[in-house]
């Protein structure tokens, strides 16, 4: 059963879609924060049931796929006129989560034996917190309650201007717009759910047993966290109060602080 299906075959548009967030502007209705809620708990339990079935599984030969060759940024215009948009509007602690972010989700396209478009997948990482902070003194879209909705927006309308057709720029920001949803599934399109799954590694320590250790510390040698848990946890609480009717908000109540103090990373 895919939670996310009961809000699919109506007439709303699904919760945490980009469709949604134009309509709702980021905001969870009274019906909508119970289900969720709901939809959270139940991300959850497929979590722990996952991690403890890989506990007993012989995973030496997916461990064995991964070519850290391959979590290069991609060398085109697009990319690195995305990374200096991120250098420039956030702070360095985001910058670095984007960063590992991508690094995470080659990973794991390698380990789920997954095919994204790899510049599609690399702009969707490193754009899809540039709303979270407001060092770039952009004013908030009127009535948007969302940093992801916001930041697919402005992910658009860079895109736009890098001259992107309308369905990769969809595709971008169908991604972003989605990573804060509690799970993320194939069905939302590749590339989305890989972002999700490596955002999630990153703040709350989702599927962290699963990469090598001496990956990880590769890694963190080239993107160190360096405090990363306590600025995460303190931007998730400014927007939560901000934003008190939004998914952030939400997941907030539901122990999202507790869950990046005791992410699993040190």
């Amino acid at each position: 059963m895919n939670m996310q299906n009961l809000t699919k075959g109506t007439q709303r548009p699904y919760i945490g879609s980009a469709a949604w967030g134009r309509l709702h502007g980021g905001r969870l209705t009274g019906p909508e924060q119970v289900l969720f809620a709901l939809q959270t708990v139940y991300a959850q339990l497929k979590q722990s049931v996952r991690h403890a079935s890989r506990r007993e599984q012989h995973v030496s030969a997916r461990f064995n796929r991964i070519d850290l060759a391959r979590i290069a940024l991609p060398d085109t215009s697009t990319v690195m006129e995305a990374l200096d948009l991120v250098h420039r509007t956030t702070p360095d602690w985001v910058c670095r989560h984007t960063l590992r972010t991508w690094s995470w989700a080659m990973i794991f396209s390698q380990i789920d034996d997954l095919k994204p478009d790899h510049e599609t997948l690399a702009v969707s990482c490193l754009l899809h917190d540039l709303a979270l902070t407001q060092t770039d003194k952009q004013p908030v879209a009127q009535g948007c309650a969302c940093f992801a909705i916001e930041g697919a927006t402005r992910a658009g309308r860079f895109l736009s201007s890098q001259q992107w057709d309308h369905t990769r720029i969809h595709v971008v920001e169908a991604a972003i717009c989605l990573h804060m949803n509690p799970e993320v599934t194939l069905r939302e399109g590749v590339e989305a759910h890989l972002l999700h799954e490596a955002a999630a590694l990153d703040v709350v320590g989702a599927r962290l047993g699963e990469i090598p250790a001496h990956i990880l510390e590769l890694v963190l040698e080239c993107q160190p966290r360096e405090h990363f848990k306590s600025h995460m946890a303190a931007a998730m609480q400014q927007h939560a109060s901000a934003c008190p009717s939004g998914r952030t908000a939400a997941l907030w109540r539901l122990g999202l602080g507790r869950a990046i103090r005791h992410s699993g990373w040190t």
